[in-house]
């Protein structure tokens, strides 16, 4: 759906994802995500299903804090929105500020189905959390 209504509502999904992301709210998030979502990760360079992410954000937040600032949301065709924002990020004490990134969240009604994420890993501090 590429009208009006389909457009406010995959802004709607991607605006309750960041709320619930800015509470630190995991739960508020995957009620968010589809049962089939898939995170495409700059950092990992993989794609991980919706338990995957999940499992993966639980342990990141236990090194990592991260505030995504001056967010701007596009709506672009086929219930896709790119999200625009800058990061602070700061891991075992190291941070960066205003490390640029760049989402494409594709949806289906209120729920996200796929994120991409796009930023440049060697803007970040170090950071070991990543999957196996």
């Amino acid at each position: 759906m590429n009208d009006a209504s389909g457009r406010s509502e995959a802004i709607a999904a991607v605006e309750k994802w960041n709320h619930y992301w800015g509470e630190r709210d995991l739960d508020g998030m995957k009620s968010v995500a589809a049962d089939d979502f898939i995170q495409w990760h700059a950092t990992v360079r993989k794609e991980l299903n919706k338990d995957e992410e999940f499992d993966m954000l639980v342990e990141a937040l236990k090194v990592m804090r991260i505030r995504f600032k001056d967010i701007e949301l596009t709506p672009m065709n086929d219930n896709r929105v790119l999200q625009r924002c800058k990061a602070d990020i700061t891991v075992n004490g190291v941070t960066r500020n205003d490390v640029p990134f760049a989402m494409v969240f594709h949806t289906r009604g209120q729920q996200i189905t796929r994120c991409d994420e796009y930023m440049d890993g060697l803007s970040l501090p170090p950071i070991d959390f990543t999957p196996s």
